[in-house]
């Protein structure tokens, strides 16, 4: 059996193991989660290496009689130390290595590993403002991948087009929270009055073609979308909110960094 590989790899964590050690947890596009002990004290010069969120080619050794990887060499790719500067960067950097965890990989790990790569490289680039517009993105791609992703096209009662002109973006359309559906606003007033409203979330009729855009148009194309603040709040939530109630399970980075993503 090889015990010796590489792979690339991308640095989700890393936690103190004994005096001078760590323990690092990575994402690889062809083995998914690997944790890893990384030897050496403050002078080794892996300690510049491997930290949180750099991306390269990691060389790893399996000792199966141990049950232990060990970190032999990682070459970094690509830095981001504007995620150490920017909270938003850190904590949207952080909940998407948790939603990778927990959804293993989302039952794609190559396609999750391109997707975080894009993302994290695309934070690195961009300014605070640009990097809640990717976040957004990010989300709505991801929840794609885990096979969730809820028809923006059309209203799922009356088939309506939500990219039709009696349609303004002012306008709101309303997610079912059980259902995993939109409707648009004329079914909504056919609904029976007794059903209650919180079952539903409202959408303003511009986020969910913003969300049409990122689905239909190329990255380079969607990227030159602005929408407003109101929208990216309302979109937030809802993507949030489609993605905990299908993991049945709260994301620890969403609350800590509450007030900040």
């Amino acid at each position: 059996m090889q015990r010796s590989y590489s792979s690339k790899a991308i640095v989700f964590s890393l936690k103190p193991s004994g005096e001078n050690n760590s323990t690092v947890t990575l994402f690889t596009p062809d083995r998914g989660i690997i944790y890893a002990t990384l030897y050496g004290g403050p002078k080794s010069r892996f300690k510049s290496l491997v930290n949180q969120f750099n991306s390269g080619t990691v060389w790893l050794y399996d000792t199966p009689e141990k049950k232990q990887t060990k970190i032999t060499d990682f070459e970094v790719k690509n830095y981001h130390p504007s995620f150490s500067q920017n909270l938003f960067k850190m904590f949207a950097a952080s909940l998407a290595c948790e939603l990778c965890i927990k959804t293993h990989a989302a039952g794609s790990i190559e396609s999750t590993f391109n997707l975080l790569t894009g993302f994290f490289d695309g934070m690195e680039l961009c300014t605070e403002e640009q990097s809640r517009l990717g976040f957004i993105r990010f989300l709505w791609r991801f929840i794609n991948l885990m096979g969730i992703q809820p028809d923006t096209q059309s209203c799922a009662y009356c088939s309506s087009s939500f990219a039709d002109s009696a349609f303004e973006n002012d306008m709101f359309s309303y997610y079912n929270k059980i259902e995993n559906i939109f409707i648009c606003p004329r079914c909504l007033s056919h609904i029976n009055r007794e059903e209650n409203i919180n079952a539903f979330i409202k959408i303003k009729i511009s986020g969910l073609r913003y969300l049409c855009n990122i689905t239909s148009l190329s990255p380079s194309e969607v990227r030159s979308i602005k929408i407003s603040k109101d929208d990216y709040n309302s979109l937030r939530e809802l993507l949030l909110f489609i993605l905990e109630n299908s993991m049945e399970t709260k994301l620890n980075s969403l609350e800590t960094g509450m007030g900040i993503l």
